[in-house]
């Protein structure tokens, strides 16, 4: 008898730890960190990722493309230094 309430006890124990464990943020150690990059824009497309960052680059910042992480198209991604030249940019197109 002792046995079986032992088991049951381990098994109760095993679901609650299977349980918090499952409530996890396990997206938060899948996305990746960029470093100082800031995002600017997020795009639908590879095409218009190209256009953004040509935009970007004929006045003189430095721009990259990454995936967004929640798979809704592209991230356009800058340095801090050239944040509101961008985004200045960006706007007046």
């Amino acid at each position: 008898m002792s046995a079986l309430l032992i088991g049951l006890c381990v098994m109760v124990l095993l679901a609650l730890v299977l349980r918090w464990a499952s409530n996890l943020d396990t997206d938060k150690a899948h996305r990746k960190d960029y470093g100082l990059l800031r995002e600017v824009a997020k795009v639908p497309s590879s095409t218009a990722a190209r256009v953004v960052e040509e935009r970007l680059q004929s006045v003189g910042v430095r721009a990259t493309t990454v995936p967004d992480p929640e798979g809704n198209g592209l991230r356009i991604l800058v340095f801090p230094s050239d944040q509101a030249t961008a985004i200045n940019t960006l706007l007046t197109d």
